[in-house]
């Protein structure tokens, strides 16, 4: 069963914006597809997100299992993901400006594949992230909760995809109104915080309202 069509566009809306916030896998997929071109960039993005698929699985099954267990302990894992999300946000708002400025050495595009797919799934930070996310937007109360998981799981790689993708193959036009001008990148810095910030807000906060209306 599939959740409210005004969840799922909820999750897009926030899953778009969380990849467009600068962070270092787009960075790097911006990067090589100025060393190398718009192919390179594209492999390194397709890599990035088959990485993504490894901490989607592990966390849907461990979320479930927390879920089916203890509620209680469902919502304690929900709000504190929330606010990790607000920290990830503020890291976005207070770092300096996206540099790209520097370059990529040359890479066999076989290898850039392999190399992203590592750097994500070895990365920690990745596995934290859908622990913190994921929860957000699954109905609690449904019998199919292991099956929203997953869902919500690939629909975040589809939006990663459609952006990282986008990065990488036109990098050279992104990359060349932050090398004129460093201040747009620490303008755009502050705004996706900004905005992250207020997806670890707004979640939380409407469930609370809707309870207090409720009862």
């Amino acid at each position: 069963m599939l959740p409210d069509s005004s969840l799922i566009f909820a999750f897009i809306s926030a899953a778009l914006l969380l990849t467009i916030a600068p962070g270092p896998d787009i960075v790097y997929v911006a990067m090589r597809g100025l060393a190398q071109g718009w192919r390179a960039g594209l492999v390194a993005a397709l890599g990035l997100i088959t990485g993504i698929f490894v901490h989607i699985l592990l966390a849907a099954l461990g979320l479930s299992v927390i879920l089916a267990s203890s509620p209680i302990l469902f919502a304690i894992v929900k709000y504190a993901g929330a606010a990790y999300i607000i920290y990830i946000g503020w890291q976005i708002a207070k770092s300096g400006p996206i540099d790209l400025s520097s370059t990529q050495p040359a890479m066999d595009l076989g290898k850039i594949f392999r190399q992203t797919i590592l750097m994500n799934v070895l990365n920690p930070k990745v596995a934290l992230f859908f622990l913190a996310f994921l929860p957000q937007f699954v109905e609690t109360t449904s019998e199919h909760a292991t099956a929203q998981f997953i869902f919500f799981g690939f629909l975040f790689q589809a939006c990663a995809l459609l952006v990282m993708a986008s990065v990488g193959i036109f990098a050279g036009s992104i990359s060349s109104a932050l090398k004129q001008n460093k201040s747009v990148g620490l303008y755009l810095n502050r705004f996706a915080g900004s905005i992250v910030m207020m997806l670890g807000i707004a979640i939380p906060a409407k469930e609370i309202w809707d309870y207090v209306t409720e009862n």
